[in-house]
C-alpha cells in the first residue's frame, strides 16, 4: 500500500510538472512568434519604400538579455533573392524550401543553426515574399534552464512527498497496531484493555471510540452473566440441599407411612419450588429473543384478563384491582403483555397493605404510559437502579421467601423486547411501563 500510494504520487507529480512546463514553453513561444510575426508585417509594409532591403529595427526578445537581431530573406516574383541579410547573405535558401503557410511561424534549420522563421507577403506585390527569421539558442537555453528548475522542483518535491508519506503511513500503522493489540488483549478475556491516546484520524478515533464503548458493555455483560451465575446457584443450592437431607433422612430408618407421606410433601413443595425457579429461568432466557410476529393487543383485555387470573391472591390479601376501560391499543405479542402485567400486579398485590388497592392509569401517546401503583412503602430509593437485577429481592421478600427474584427482570426484558421500557415512577410505590402504541394505518 505504502509502495502503491508513493508511486501515485509521483506520477501525479510529475505529470503536473511537466505540464507546467509545457505550459510555460508554449506560452513563451506564443509571445516570440507574435514579437516576431509583428516585426515581419513591419518589415513587408516598409520594404518596397527602402527598395526591397532591411531596415535597422531590432528583432523579437526571447529573455531577459533583450532582443535578438533579424535573420531575413526577400523573394521576388519568381523566387529570386532581392535582399538577404547574415546567415542567408552567402547561401540563401530557395523560396520552394518553405511550404509553410504564409503568417504561420515555424522551425527550420540552416547550416546547423536552428531558427523560428515567419514568411509574410509584400503589400501591392501579390508574388513577392519577406522571411524574417530568429535564432531559437536563446528560446531553447530558456526552455531547458526553466526544465532543469522544475526538475529540481521535481526532485525535491518527491523526496519531502515520500518523507511525509513514510512519517503519516509510519504514525498510521502505529495506530493501527494500537487497535490491533487491543483487539487481540480483548479477544484473549482481557476485558479491562481500552483504546487509549489520541488518533490522527477522525476515522481511527470513532472506530477507537467504538471499541472502547463495546468492551465496556461485554465488561458489564460479563459482570452481569457472573453475578446471574452465582445467584443461579444460590438460589438452587436451598431447595436442592432441602431435598438431598430430607431423602437423606428418609433413607436412615424405616418410617412410619405418616412420616413417609410428610417426607413426600415436604420433597413435593422443595421440587415445586426447583420448578418455578427453572420455569422463571427459562422465561428470562425466553425474554431476550427477539419478538415474533407483533399485533395489535387490546391494553384494556389483556389487563381485565391478567386481572382476573390473579383475582384469587388478591382476595387473599383483601387487595382490590381497579379494572381498566381503555380502548387504547398496543402492537406487541398478547402473551408477552399479560408476561409483563402478571409479573407487575402480582409484585404489587404481595407489597400492598391489607384492604389496599392497587390502581391503573394509562396516558395516550406516540408511545403509551402505563403506570401500576400500589400503597404500599414503595422501592427504597437506593434500590431504583438495582431493583430489575436478576435474583435481585427486596429485604421483606427475602423474609417472606417468596419467588426468585426474577419477575422484573422479567417483565423488563419482555418490555425492552417490543422497543419499550419500565421503570421506578415517581413515586417510588409505582412502576411506569412504556410500548409502541399501534399505529392508525395498520
Amino acid at each position: 500500500m505504502r509502495w502503491g500510494l508513493s508511486l501515485l504520487t509521483i506520477l501525479t507529480l510529475g505529470a503536473a510538472f511537466l505540464v507546467i512546463s509545457l505550459v510555460l514553453d508554449h506560452y513563451r513561444e506564443h509571445q516570440f512568434d507574435v514579437s516576431l510575426l509583428e516585426i515581419a508585417r513591419a518589415e513587408a509594409d516598409e520594404a518596397p519604400a527602402n527598395h526591397f532591403s532591411f531596415s535597422t529595427r531590432q528583432g523579437p526578445a526571447s529573455n531577459d538579455v533583450g532582443p535578438l537581431d533579424n535573420y531575413g530573406l526577400i523573394f521576388g516574383e519568381t523566387g529570386e533573392v532581392l535582399a538577404a541579410t547574415r546567415p542567408f547573405d552567402k547561401t540563401p535558401p530557395d523560396l520552394a524550401t518553405f511550404t509553410t503557410p504564409l503568417r504561420t511561424p515555424f522551425d527550420f534549420t540552416f547550416s546547423g543553426q536552428h531558427y523560428r522563421g515567419v514568411l509574410v507577403g509584400v503589400p501591392n506585390f501579390p508574388r513577392h515574399r519577406l522571411l524574417l527569421a530568429a535564432s531559437r539558442e536563446d528560446l531553447d537555453g530558456e526552455s531547458h534552464f526553466v526544465r532543469k528548475e522544475i526538475g529540481i522542483a521535481f526532485v525535491v518535491s518527491v523526496v519531502w512527498l515520500l518523507a511525509a508519506i513514510d512519517w503519516i503511513i509510519r504514525r498510521s500503522m502505529r495506530e493501527h497496531a494500537r487497535i490491533a493489540e487491543t483487539l487481540h488483549r480483548i479477544a484473549t478475556g482481557d476485558v479491562d484493555a481500552r483504546v487509549s491516546g489520541e488518533f490522527s484520524d477522525q476515522e481511527l478515533r470513532r472506530m477507537g471510540s467504538d471499541i472502547d464503548e463495546i468492551t465496556d458493555r461485554l465488561a458489564h455483560l460479563i459482570g452481569h452473566q457472573r453475578r446471574f451465575i452465582a445467584h443461579a446457584a444460590h438460589e438452587l443450592r436451598s431447595p436442592l440441599a432441602a431435598l438431598h437431607g430430607e431423602i437423606q433422612q428418609a433413607l436412615r430408618k424405616e418410617r412410619s407411612p405418616e412420616e413417609y407421606r410428610a417426607s413426600y410433601v415436604f420433597l413435593l413443595r422443595a421440587s415445586e419450588r426447583l420448578k418455578h425457579l427453572a420455569d422463571e429461568l427459562l422465561e428470562l432466557a425466553r425474554s431476550e429473543d427477539r419478538s415474533k410476529n407483533p399485533e395489535p393487543v387490546s391494553l384494556a383485555v389483556a389487563l381485565n384478563d391478567v386481572i382476573d387470573s390473579l383475582e384469587p391472591l388478591a382476595k387473599e390479601k383483601k387487595v382490590r384491582i381497579d379494572r381498566v376501560k381503555s380502548d387504547l391499543v398496543v402492537r406487541a405479542v398478547m402473551r408477552d403483555v399479560e408476561r409483563i402485567f402478571r409479573n407487575l400486579l402480582d409484585n404489587a398485590i404481595r407489597h400492598s397493605p391489607e384492604s389496599g388497592t392497587v390502581t391503573i392509569e394509562l396516558e395516550p401517546g406516540k408511545t403509551i404510559r402505563i403506570r401500576v401503583r400500589d400503597e404500599g412503602t414503595g422501592v427504597p430509593a437506593d434500590a431504583t437502579a438495582t431493583i430489575f437485577e436478576p435474583f435481585h429481592r427486596l429485604p421483606i421478600a427475602r423474609t417472606e421467601a417468596r419467588g426468585a427474584g426474577l419477575g422484573l427482570s422479567i417483565a423488563r426484558e419482555l418490555a425492552r423486547k417490543h422497543h419499550g421500557d419500565i421503570v421506578v415512577g415517581p413515586e417510588l410505590n409505582c412502576f411506569e411501563v412504556t410500548l409502541p402504541r399501534q399505529a392508525a394505518s395498520e
